[in-house]
């Protein structure tokens, strides 16, 4: 084992260094040097980990040296309990120092899924943590349940529910598929089918819960985005509101059409993109980045599907904004 002094430089050292990090990295923001920290975050926090790690380890033979020497000074070293301790020195470091281990093996994935260093670790987690699909669900508005039945390999719970008067759900990891498109999704959490009322052996409305765990505002944006590429390569068209009065103008800040890319069209089929925030709203909070998220989407025969008659579907023009 390496000498006392040894551990006393890494010991003082690391905690010198924790320091000038520390403050120096506060007076750099403060005088504006540093704008935006984000990016500096998990370079920066490894560093303050790795200098802790350290600290700490160097700073155990530091303090058990400094007790026994202390007890060896004022000439207790003959004590059975101290006589002892002074030729088991070596292994009490051992020992704490494998307690130490042991308590990191519990906190550091702790700290990791607890989101202590950024959302893409947790979410990797998660993910290597979801079990098996359980299945694919084949679905969409307009087919009886018992075709949803015969064409999906998820199990579903509809046998002893005829008539079906309520909508059909569950939750789960699962995939999706809407036939008649290309559209599959992967690792869905959740279904809610629910049956016409007049026809109570068919589908009319379809929610999906798409996430496989919450994300922040701007991963939901991502994943809008690619989901937005997706329907557009499948074919699929994107409709926006036409403003055509004076009064509807005037209601939206002079727009003449409002915006593309939530709502969809294919094969009679209408699809929103939707999103939920799971979480509650903090003070202060910036809205647009705050929240832990989730998306889903609806699906509606276009016959159903309320407003349908204010819409026009067109081909999706990434980027495209309401227009005056």
């Amino acid at each position: 084992m390496p000498s006392t002094r040894t551990f006393a430089i890494a010991c003082g050292a690391s905690f010198a260094a924790l320091l000038i990090i520390g403050w120096g990295g506060s007076a750099l923001q403060a005088s504006g040097l540093i704008r935006d920290a984000g990016a500096l975050k998990i370079p920066i926090l490894i560093v303050m980990i790795s200098l802790l790690a350290v600290f700490a380890v160097s700073g155990i033979p530091v303090m058990v040296n400094l007790v026994l020497g202390f007890q060896r000074t004022i000439g207790d070293e003959n004590v059975p309990a101290i006589h002892s301790a002074i030729g088991s020195r070596d292994v009490i470091v051992y020992a704490i120092w494998t307690l130490m281990g042991l308590g990191a093996l519990v906190a550091i994935p702790a700290a990791i899924y607890s989101g202590a260093f950024g959302e893409k670790p947790k979410q990797a987690i998660d993910a290597a943590m979801l079990p098996a699909s359980q299945g694919t669900l084949v679905v969409r508005p307009g087919m009886t349940f018992a075709e949803m039945a015969r064409q999906s390999s998820l199990k579903l719970d509809i046998g002893t529910r005829a008539p079906i008067t309520s909508a059909v759900g569950a939750g789960g990891v699962f995939d999706f598929h809407i036939p008649g498109t290309g559209m599959y999704f992967r690792n869905c959490r959740y279904y809610f089918v629910s049956p016409y009322t007049h026809a109570p052996d068919r589908v009319e409305a379809v929610n999906v819960g798409l996430s496989p765990h919450t994300v922040s505002r701007a991963e939901l944006e991502q994943a809008n985005a690619a989901l937005r590429r997706k329907l557009a390569a499948d074919g699929w068209l994107t409709g926006h509101e036409e403003y055509r009065s004076d009064e509807d103008r005037t209601l939206h800040d002079g727009f003449s059409r409002g915006p593309d890319g939530r709502t969809w069209l294919k094969s009679g089929i209408v699809l929103d993109i939707e999103s939920r925030r799971m979480d509650d709203p903090a003070p202060g909070e910036d809205q647009k980045a705050a929240g832990k998220w989730i998306q889903f989407i609806d699906l509606w025969p276009r016959a159903d599907y309320p407003g349908i008659e204010r819409l026009v579907f067109a081909p999706y023009r990434q980027g495209a904004e309401p227009v005056r």
